[in-house]
């Protein structure tokens, strides 16, 4: 695998950001759903569609249980949209990891306009930390695929509670007939493989079985998959130098896995160290894979410690990627 040199996006896709003013200056919202356009990066722009304001300011944290709303994944379904919101507290002492907790799961039909209504707290879809932060497995345009039955389910992967370093994930999936419910109860967890590739699924996310293990390593992310080459990707990361004050923000590491199903079994292909980008939720937008599954782009956030009057360096990148492929 290799990558080239990112860009930033200066300033329809549908994408949502947090801590964010977005690239039209438009908001300055804890979460905020926005479109970006164009036929391949980097001659893309964007354009704020919901600064979601009754999610809070920028950096806006409630008393109630000192956090503050955060966005998850993000997915189309039919024509209509998807977003996994959390509650997070901030990674302000050691050791310093961001906590995550109580996740809900609101729709809009209106591609973004307006959404359902804001979950209040301690009526979480998902309450506690183990599924807080769902991010939909991306198949294509509008949640369009078969592969491992995705025209009758729609699947979410989720780690244990952070949104930084964690340890593991689990993995959900809804029926796509139920998903406009919003209801938890529509959802199954996997608890357990049957030896013959594939698992066994029941209602209780708070117990589920650890689809993918790599303790401090496991952060906020989601699976996307590749359907020329017919794999699943991975594209992990975790900053890994917490112990370091001045680096702590500023070295991270992309692991990128790969597997045959989204319940793995899941095998590290490359690893990249960045620094001081600080590089996190990375990506795969399903638009701009190409043809052959190859070459695609990751979209990331950089170093949130810096500003567009420094290093200029948090912000939407986009980092060109090609697949080298092994045939032997």
């Amino acid at each position: 695998m290799t990558t080239a040199t990112p860009h930033l996006l200066k300033l329809p896709l549908d994408a949502q950001a947090h801590d964010t003013r977005w690239l039209d200056k438009a908001c300055s919202s804890n979460l905020a759903v926005n479109r970006i356009s164009g036929r391949m990066p980097p001659d893309i722009h964007g354009v704020t569609i919901n600064p979601m304001k009754e999610f809070g300011g920028w950096g806006e944290i409630r008393q109630d249980d000192g956090a503050m709303w955060k966005a998850c994944g993000l997915i189309s379904v039919d024509g209509v949209l998807y977003l996994s919101v959390s509650r997070h507290l901030n990674p302000d002492y050691d050791p310093w990891i961001q906590q995550t907790s109580d996740a809900t799961i609101i729709k809009s039909t209106d591609h973004g306009k307006t959404w359902s209504a804001a979950p209040r707290l301690n009526q979480a879809m998902f309450p506690g930390r183990v599924f807080s932060t769902p991010f939909f497995l991306q198949y294509g345009k509008d949640g369009q695929g078969t592969k491992d039955r995705a025209d009758q389910f729609v699947y979410a992967v989720s780690n244990d509670g952070t949104w930084n370093n964690g340890n593991w994930m689990t993995l959900g999936r809804v029926r796509r007939d139920r998903i406009a419910r919003l209801d938890p109860q529509d959802w199954e967890f996997v608890h357990g493989y049957d030896g013959k590739g594939g698992v066994f699924w029941q209602p209780r996310s708070d117990n589920a079985l650890q689809t993918f293990r790599n303790p401090g390593h496991t952060s906020m992310t989601g699976i996307h998959y590749i359907a020329p080459l017919d794999l699943y990707i991975l594209p992990q990361w975790y900053y890994t130098r917490l112990d370091d004050q001045a680096r702590r923000w500023k070295a991270t590491c992309l692991e990128f896995y790969q597997a045959p199903a989204p319940w793995g079994p899941w095998t590290l292909f490359h690893t990249q160290d960045f620094e001081p980008q600080g590089w996190y939720n990375p990506c795969i937008p399903g638009k701009f894979i190409s043809p052959d599954g190859r070459s695609f782009w990751i979209f990331v956030a950089g170093d949130w410690t810096t500003s567009e009057t420094t290093h200029g360096l948090y912000g939407l990148w986009m980092i060109p990627v090609t697949l080298d492929i092994d045939h032997s």
